[in-house]
């Protein structure tokens, strides 16, 4: 099961949302799943077969179940983080001193939306470390040069002051 797949996944979901009107967003997040779908079976397959001695069926069980947890995984980043979006551009932009929301680049932002959610509204119990790695991981693959560190400026601001 891969975290960092589901959230990739739903940070292209998010992203697409700003861009694409309501009749559009259900296409875009379909294509979206199915494709990473696709390569998360075909991955899993690929490194079974490298293995040699797992048996078909025993791949499939475990392709599905990887695939089924990342699609849950995205599903709920993508509802939660859309669901309080609001509260969370709040929280971002109180902690963004000098940045107006609408200047910031939009993978910043989405990959702080869905980071933020992670820490509010947790489907499990995370470390707090686990999730900012991966919310810069996020921004130094779908970001800009300076998006990293922007990232974890704000949210390592966010989780001193919350404690």
């Amino acid at each position: 099961m891969s975290r960092n797949k589901a959230r990739q996944q739903a940070l292209q979901i998010l992203f697409s949302r700003e861009f694409h009107g309501e009749n559009d967003i259900q296409y875009a997040e379909r294509e979206i799943l199915e494709s990473d779908e696709d390569a998360v079976v075909e991955e899993a397959v690929d490194q079974a077969d490298q293995a040699g001695d797992v048996q078909e069926d025993v791949r499939e069980d475990d392709n599905a179940q990887s695939v089924d947890d990342e699609a849950d995984y995205c599903s709920y980043l993508v509802t939660t983080t859309w669901e309080h979006v609001e509260e969370l551009d709040q929280i971002i932009s109180s902690l963004s001193r000098g940045w107006k929301l609408s200047q910031m680049d939009r993978t910043d932002k989405n990959v702080l939306r869905m980071a933020l959610c992670e820490l509010n509204y947790p489907k499990e119990v995370l470390d707090e470390s686990i999730i900012i790695n991966e919310a810069i991981r996020l921004a130094k693959r779908y970001g800009g040069p300076a998006s990293s560190k922007f990232v974890n400026g704000i949210l390592g601001t966010y989780v001193r002051t919350k404690a």
